[in-house]
């Protein structure tokens, strides 16, 4: 995992100049240009430039993940007792199977020889997804169909970093968090070098057509060569349209010309987090299906605030547990399942007559 020595940034001694520890800073801004262009380094005074964005960045980051509340207990009689859960699995035993058999569990026990300590820390996301439905609902003494409703779903609930304590997996989580924001500042550099690359071939494309217009050779050869479908195009509005991708290919090159640019990029996303990630609460008043209700409508239900990660469109909500090891399920033996299913494949079958 990226950064692990974030790890140490709440318990160093910090200068009396900094919010953080200088030698934490410098690795930190080291990460982000290996992560991004190692090139910036030919930059001068990069790590001074890099300074402030990365405070700027790790304070954020650290903020975010203090607002996450405690963890709730998962397993069985967490199911029954916490509504949270009760939303997001429609059994316990679906909720024990995400515990013991999501990727992370399943790396944690190899990494651990199937060892694990009595009781258990993880981040349990799962995206939400709303979506209009049409139901049943209860009006004084009628039944009413066909009633708009809004039935919250919460898709693919995994568990992530399992640990031994709360400590290390919201350490983890902000490992994970810092990791995005130096993959969205690496977007940003080769989105502009595949627009750069876009354009050029467009210009290539136009200066061939023209050429060929201005060739002369504008009668049945290129109206048979022109889409059936668009307009054909003359000279004039050809060559305005490779002056406007010059104009974009100027600016573009303005922006990414020197490493000096691509610093300034990596700097602006690192000291804007709050525009690519947040960590948002969100309250639902839902029933036992997971249909949303009015808090005052008397109907049976619970109001549940989750934090709720927004990533582009997507959201995640995310919840820290903690669960006893002993309610962990066995991890399936599929060579001897299949073992099994052969031998009784091979069995004589009676027939009646």
């Amino acid at each position: 995992m990226v950064l692990r020595f974030i790890n140490s940034l709440l318990s160093v001694e910090r200068e009396p100049s900094s919010r953080f520890d200088k030698a934490m800073i410098q690795a930190t801004i080291e990460r982000v240009v290996d992560g991004t262009d190692p090139r910036l380094r030919a930059v001068r005074h990069y790590r001074r430039k890099l300074r402030l964005p990365v405070e700027r960045m790790i304070e954020y980051v650290m903020a975010q993940i203090a607002v996450l509340p405690p963890p709730i207990e998962a397993g069985r009689r967490g199911f029954t007792t916490d509504p949270h859960l009760r939303a997001l699995f429609a059994s316990p035993e679906q909720l024990l199977e995400t515990l013991s058999f999501s990727p992370a569990m399943r790396d944690y026990r190899k990494r651990s020889n199937g060892s694990c300590p009595p009781e258990l820390y993880a981040a349990l996301r799962a995206e939400r997804v709303e979506r209009n439905t049409l139901g049943m609902a209860m009006c004084g003494d009628q039944i009413q169909r066909d009633v708009p409703q809004v039935t919250v779903l919460f898709k693919e609930p995994q568990l992530t970093f399992p640990s031994a304590n709360e400590v290390e997996t919201r350490r983890e989580l902000m490992n994970r968090v810092f990791d995005y924001l130096v993959e969205i500042a690496l977007q940003r550099l080769v989105s502009l070098r595949v627009r750069k690359q876009e354009l050029k071939k467009q210009r290539q494309l136009l200066q061939h057509k023209i050429k060929m217009l201005k060739s002369a050779r504008l009668g049945l050869e290129s109206r048979l060569t022109e889409p059936a479908s668009g307009p054909v195009l003359g000279p004039a509005a050809i060559e305005h349209q490779i002056e406007e991708i010059e104009t974009e290919l100027g600016r573009l090159r303005a922006d990414t010309a020197t490493l000096d640019h691509h610093l300034a990029l990596v700097a602006e996303t690192l000291n804007e987090p709050e525009q690519h990630l947040r960590l948002d609460p969100v309250a639902l008043t839902l029933d036992h299906m997971n249909i949303k209700v009015a808090p005052d409508s008397g109907r049976a239900s619970n109001t549940l605030t989750f934090r709720e990660i927004r990533v582009g469109s997507q959201r995640f909500v995310v919840l820290l547990v903690r669960f006893s090891s002993r309610e962990l399920l066995e991890q399936p033996d599929f060579f001897e399942e299949a073992q099994r299913l052969l031998y009784l494949g091979d069995q004589p079958r009676l027939t009646t007559i």
